[in-house]
């Protein structure tokens, strides 16, 4: 409704012209965004000097009209207005394409009526000669049958009979034959009907521009510029591991989608990871005032709010019940933060339809080196996951987005990639080792270990980690485990490992240890891993 308002308003303030002149404007550029496209196009035409008044149609209602930015070259722009629910002042003039796809739908229904109509009189004489062939039936068993010449008669219905059945064996070989070729006739008429639509355009809701425009006795350009929030794009990866090779190769793609109302033909496409459709400027904090209160006033103040609530739980179900509204303001959200902004232009023309095509374009490849090891979680997994450690030496900052990962040619799984900084390190999962298997265990006494001793205010656990490679080849092996961690002085923790981890906190991740080294074909290796936990009498141990 805003926007009908501010179109209105332009369009009374808008002088009367001298002539009107109607042309359509083809979208020629789109900069599609994470949510959001700009969408560009231009309209040519012959402008004599003067003043006009250009209505341009065929624009889809999905645009903002608050975005509209309208230039041109050979004119000088004037008033504009966004015409969305009146009329057009005149009757649109059809394209000579639009009316000869017209023309040729109703020839093509000319044509198939025609061929039923054909089709219909031969089987209504097939009909006529079944009705024929009843009544002559009933004739015969007719007491009429018994008077005057017999044989005269008998001989006068049988000839009947003989010509009405022979004209049904006639006309239904008659019929069947001006039947074939009514399937042609019909896929003719659904090309016609495809044809109109796509000419029509996706969306029959259009709006139209009224542009007021100085002409200049030439060649006029004018270009069209708004933004809509039906269109998108996202990043795709394959990922392929050559585990003997050790190669790693990345190709990147780009998925994009449009439902904007018409179809893009021809277009220069531009895919940004700028958000214009999000916050442009950081929130804004209010004033934090603290206060102390009497807790007995404050009870006392507490059925008065229950009270409140009450109140205001009835005025918004009468505010329901008339069927208004009510409009609440919510906390502005911040914008999910990319870094500077990366821009990609596609290098050839694309087409798109309209809510109809997923559309996945090739970007580039980059071949990364990989660091393979088979990495083993025994405190979730029962197996080792094959991994390739790399660094990002794409030279660009790798976008979150979808990934398909494939090992030796075998596609394996899908997952994610992360936001990656140029130089930044990943490490990516391409599948489970079924031949190296994990487990995490805790020895029962019986094992002659001390396994799990419990206390009032003390608890000790040994963890054995075993690893065991079936496969017959060595394994570069990576085993992560965690301990706990304390944040209280009076909350003590001591661990110990057999053998000790190569790394602790890696990455700041504090409490995890890693142990790094080959495992040999067929080879058991195991990792003792003991915790010592102590608190205070009378207090309780939370979290485990």
């Amino acid at each position: 409704m805003r926007y009908l308002l501010i179109s209105t308003a332009i369009l009374a303030a808008a002088p009367a012209l001298a002539d009107r002149i109607e042309t359509t404007a083809r979208v020629t550029d789109v900069t599609v965004y994470p949510w959001g496209a700009g969408v560009t196009r231009e309209a040519s035409l012959d402008l004599p000097a003067g003043a006009h008044e250009l209505v341009i149609t065929g624009i889809p209602s999905g645009i903002d009209p608050a975005t509209l930015r309208v230039s041109g070259e050979g004119a000088t722009i004037g008033a504009i207005s966004v015409q969305r629910e009146r009329a057009l002042p005149g009757t649109p003039e059809k394209s000579p394409e639009l009316r000869a796809a017209e023309d040729a739908l109703r020839d093509q229904r000319a044509r198939l009526a025609q061929f039923d109509t054909r089709v219909e009189e031969i089987e209504a004489r097939a009909q006529a000669a079944s009705d024929m062939i009843d009544f002559l039936m009933r004739l015969a068993g007719s007491e009429t049958m018994g008077g005057g010449d017999f044989s005269a008669l008998a001989g006068s219905v049988g000839q009947q009979l003989l010509e009405a059945r022979q004209t049904m064996v006639q006309a239904a070989a008659e019929a069947e034959t001006a039947r074939e070729g009514r399937d042609e006739i019909e896929e003719d008429l659904a090309r016609a009907e495809a044809r109109l639509a796509a000419l029509r355009g996706p969306d029959s809701d259009r709006i139209a521009l009224l542009v007021a425009v100085q002409g200049q006795d030439d060649q006029a350009t004018l270009r069209i510029t708004s933004l809509t929030d039906n269109a998108r794009w996202e990043p795709v990866y394959d990922l392929s591991l050559q585990r003997k090779a050790g190669t790693l190769r990345m190709e990147r793609g780009l998925m994009v989608q449009q439902d904007t109302g018409e179809d893009w033909q021809d277009v220069r496409l531009t895919l940004s990871t700028a958000r214009p459709m999000d916050q442009s400027a950081p929130s804004t904090l209010s004033t934090d005032f603290l206060r102390i209160e009497d807790p007995q006033a404050r009870e006392r103040d507490a059925s008065g709010a229950m009270a409140a609530d009450a109140a205001i739980e009835s005025l918004f179900s009468k505010v329901a019940a008339s069927r208004v509204d009510p409009v609440v303001e919510l906390e502005p959200i911040m914008p999910e933060i990319l870094g500077e902004t990366v821009v990609y232009g596609y290098p050839t023309p694309v087409d798109m339809r309209d809510g109809a095509d997923a559309l996945r374009l090739p970007l580039d490849a980059h071949d990364l080196t990989p660091e393979i090891v088979a990495e083993a979680v025994p405190r979730h997994d029962d197996t080792a996951y094959l991994v390739a450690d790399t660094v990002n030496s794409t030279g660009a900052v790798i976008l979150p987005g979808d990934a398909t990962f494939y090992a030796d040619g075998a596609m394996v799984g899908r997952g994610a990639l992360e936001l990656t900084a140029a130089g930044d390190e990943m490490k990516l999962g391409f599948g489970p080792l079924t031949g190296i298997k994990v487990e995490r265990r805790i020895p029962d006494e019986t094992e002659g270990g001390r396994g799990l001793l419990v206390k009032s205010s003390e608890r000790m656990e040994t963890a054995i980690l075993a690893i065991r490679n079936l496969t017959g080849e060595e394994w570069p092996l990576r085993v992560i485990d965690r301990v706990p961690i304390s944040t209280q002085e009076d909350l003590r923790i001591e661990w110990s490992a057999e053998p000790g981890p190569d790394e602790t906190d890696p990455d700041g991740k504090r409490g995890l240890l890693v142990w790094n080294g080959p495992i040999a074909a067929g080879e058991d290796r195991e990792i003792r891993v003991t915790t010592r936990i102590r608190w205070p009498e009378g207090q309780v141990l939370i979290g485990r």
